[in-house]
């Protein structure tokens, strides 16, 4: 009885672990993008939000789906519209006034990725290193905003495809950041650098502005900081307060 009761004691005095959990996240991300390559000639830093889902195993493998809306205003080649201008200094619209209008980037990019959690908190299995890497698509474009009640003929929807650069492709992805989801479950998120390579080319071949076919293939990389905020699922039936002894 002794024996059994100090075994027992011996038992409760060890470290206590918790449970790696089962997961499925929904995440919402914002971005803040650096573009490098041939994509740097065209536009500066942007912005982006998005959405997707991310799963995490007991044994921290990591299975995500994700989708981005990418937006900017800062442009490079701030020349491309010079050949619209008419004798006054301005674009017309179709009243003959100076048309308001507004251009900008719009974009997105979607991945599909696998990677794994390193965790370093044996308190927390659920927490830690993440690495992932994935592959998907990335598409950008120069956008016009012209409001319909005013329209402009230069720059009307089949126009407009001559300067807007519409560019996409196959593009490789990896992040490396820091996952946390709290043991009350409240606070989940994870931050860290995403890193992009697209491999694409200008869809529409031929640029009015330039007056020149533009089939050449596209090299555009992008640099970003992102977070992450997660919606968890747990999926694990054991009670959320077992532990594991070793």
């Amino acid at each position: 009885m002794i024996m059994l009761t100090v075994h027992m004691l011996n038992l409760c005095a060890q470290d206590k672990y918790a449970f790696s959990n089962k997961i499925f996240n929904i995440q919402i991300m914002y971005n803040y993008h650096i573009p490098a390559g041939d994509m740097a000639k065209s536009y500066g830093n942007f912005n982006s939000v998005g959405v997707g889902g991310l799963f995490k195993t007991k044994k921290n493998w990591m299975y995500a789906l994700e989708v981005n809306y990418l937006f900017g205003h800062e442009l490079k080649d701030l020349n491309i519209l010079n050949s619209m201008v008419n004798g006054g200094g301005y674009i017309a619209t179709a009243s003959g006034a100076p048309a308001n209008y507004a251009v900008n980037m719009r974009g997105y990019e979607g991945f599909i990725k696998a990677g794994h959690l390193f965790a370093f908190n044996k308190y927390n299995m659920n927490c830690g290193l993440m690495v992932l890497g994935g592959i998907g698509i990335l598409q950008h474009r120069i956008n016009f905003q012209i409001p319909s009640t005013d329209p402009v003929p230069s720059l009307d929807e089949n126009y407009r495809k001559g300067y807007d650069r519409l560019t996409y492709g196959l593009a490789l992805n990896e992040f490396v950041g820091y996952y946390f989801h709290s043991r009350n479950r409240f606070i989940n998120f994870y931050l860290g650098v995403d890193l992009v390579q697209g491999f694409n080319e200008n869809k529409r071949a031929y640029n009015y502005d330039k007056m020149a076919y533009d089939k050449g293939a596209k090299y555009d990389y992008i640099t970003s900081f992102r977070f992450g905020w997660l919606i968890p699922v747990y999926l694990n039936t054991k009670d959320e307060n077992e532990f594991q002894f070793r």
